[in-house]
């Protein structure tokens, strides 16, 4: 017997896709709503709540540019971004390193695929841009990732002005991720070996030996293994969170991964604990979608509930030297 429909036709939507369809047209309108009466919402509660449930695709590009203030740094800076990006096409020193790397930044994202395609291209120009822009900063490797998830939703020039801001603002605290002597890095690794020292001491004599909370105190480097490991869906929807929230998201997304992976963690030899920690961060993660974001929602309210849960970064923030860890500029 042949089909209940012709072929040129779609099967009928079941009433739950129905249900979806009208459930996800009117989660657009209440962020297009944000969006209208940003003045009113930027800091409510009500946007934070929004961004666990999920911001739809459509959106997510406006939204990114106003939470990092995009249009107000480009009107405050016309031409700036052409100037730096030709600068950095002339004088970078480390523009083959840089193109090295792009070649293997998402590049199971159709927009990343083609080498030297232009996207790949525009995520060349923003980091050479960047390096001219920010000299203390340069150029590190995790840039290249944040960068190109900015690229997924933004023009050009919003992108690196998105950059910039990630790494200016005292609320994300990037900066001190990417300067020498990250004060943020030791910052959140301080804080991340006592609450894994009080909540799971035999996990931290282990970390003790391979200095697993130093490795794994990189943005950058929990970006990677969440693009490398998980749907890239999830990585967004995390990244979101992170926008909105700033960095005290940080410190809930490695504690779960510890706490359901304890066990495990435990048995783990010294010289393999990295590994395995890369290896059961992801399998921690490679779930629901919306579990995930429950889970870390919980996490992040008793984050809240405690002052002073994550330390600001220091006045070494800015320094010249490289802590253990941290990523280095080049």
């Amino acid at each position: 017997p042949g089909l209940p429909y012709s072929e040129t036709e779609l099967p009928p939507l079941t009433a739950r896709e129905v249900k979806q369809i009208r459930r996800e047209i009117g989660r657009k309108s209440k962020w297009v709503d944000m969006l209208g009466d940003w003045e009113k919402y930027k800091s409510s509660r009500k946007l934070i709540d929004r961004a666990y449930k999920g911001m739809p695709m459509n959106i997510r590009g406006p939204m990114w540019s106003v939470l990092l203030n995009i249009e107000e740094m480009k009107l405050k800076n016309p031409g700036r971004y052409q100037i730096m990006k030709e600068k950095g096409k002339r004088s970078s020193e480390h523009i083959q390193r840089i193109d090295r790397d792009i070649s293997g930044t998402l590049r199971k994202h159709i927009f990343f695929k083609d080498r030297y395609g232009t996207k790949q291209r525009e995520l060349l120009y923003i980091l050479l841009a960047y390096e001219e822009y920010n000299p203390e900063v340069g150029y590190c490797r995790d840039l290249s990732h944040i960068a190109a998830l900015f690229l997924l939703y933004l023009p050009e020039e919003d992108a690196f002005w998105a950059l910039v801001q990630l790494l200016a603002s005292e609320r994300h605290s990037l900066q001190g991720f990417h300067s020498p002597n990250g004060g943020t890095v030791q910052g959140l690794q301080d804080q991340q070996e006592h609450e894994v020292a009080t909540s799971q001491p035999k996990t931290m004599g282990n970390q003790d030996k391979k200095d697993l909370c130093g490795q794994c105190s990189s943005l950058g480097c929990l970006i990677r293994i969440l693009i490398d490991g998980i749907s890239l869906g999830l990585t967004l929807r995390l990244w979101d969170v992170y926008l909105v929230e700033g960095e005290q998201a940080l410190m809930p997304i490695t504690r779960i991964a510890f706490k359901v992976q304890q066990k495990r963690l435990t048995k783990t030899s010294s010289c393999g604990l990295w590994e395995r920690f890369c290896h059961r961060f992801v399998d921690t993660w490679a779930r629901d979608d919306d579990a995930v974001l429950k889970r870390l929602r919980a996490s992040m309210k008793k984050v809240t509930r405690k002052q002073g849960d994550l330390r600001p970064p220091g006045p070494t923030a800015l320094g010249r030297r490289c802590v253990a860890g941290s990523p280095q500029p080049v």
